[in-house]
């Protein structure tokens, strides 16, 4: 497949590089020696120099505070951020968050995207995503035996 990348990608992937040289993969020593609560202030901080630079959370909309670039330029930008174990999170599109953002974007009521979408899209509060199960492949979401049926306004769920 042949594409071009537009000059505004290109500055935006010089940018990306540029920080995770620089800033991030100092850190990566500190990442996996040290506990997390003593380099979680510090992973902030990088993460609030990503806002400032208006690189934060660069395949969300763009009126949810992201940079909505497109697949091929998220794919581009993912590939500079994969250099080093801390690129997604401290630019705000690790998973599962930003599998769950595209959900509740496209899905979720006004209610769930005012109270979990856009404090997640912020990076004030993190995502989970579980589906395994005893004695089923929990990679294969058509193999779960857990079932949730509706009854009345509630949701019925059975399973181990």
């Amino acid at each position: 497949m042949d594409f071009t990348v537009s000059e505004k990608v290109q500055t935006i992937l010089g940018m990306v590089d540029e920080f995770v040289k620089k800033e991030l993969l100092p850190l990566e020593p500190d990442f996996f020696s040290k506990p997390l609560a003593e380099i979680d202030p510090i992973l902030e901080e990088k993460r609030e120099m990503v806002k400032q630079m208006g690189l934060w959370a660069p395949g969300h909309p763009e009126e949810l505070g992201g940079m909505g670039l497109g697949l091929v330029e998220l794919g581009l930008v993912s590939e500079a951020l994969g250099r080093s174990p801390l690129g997604h999170f401290v630019f705000g599109c690790q998973a599962p968050d930003a599998g769950n953002v595209e959900i509740l974007h496209q899905y979720g009521t006004a209610e769930q995207k005012e109270r979990w979408l856009r404090p997640l899209v912020a990076g004030e509060i993190r995502s989970c995503f579980s589906m395994t199960e005893p004695e089923m492949p929990g990679s294969n979401p058509v193999m779960m035996a857990t079932t949730a049926v509706a009854d009345g306004d509630d949701w019925v769920i059975n399973g181990q």
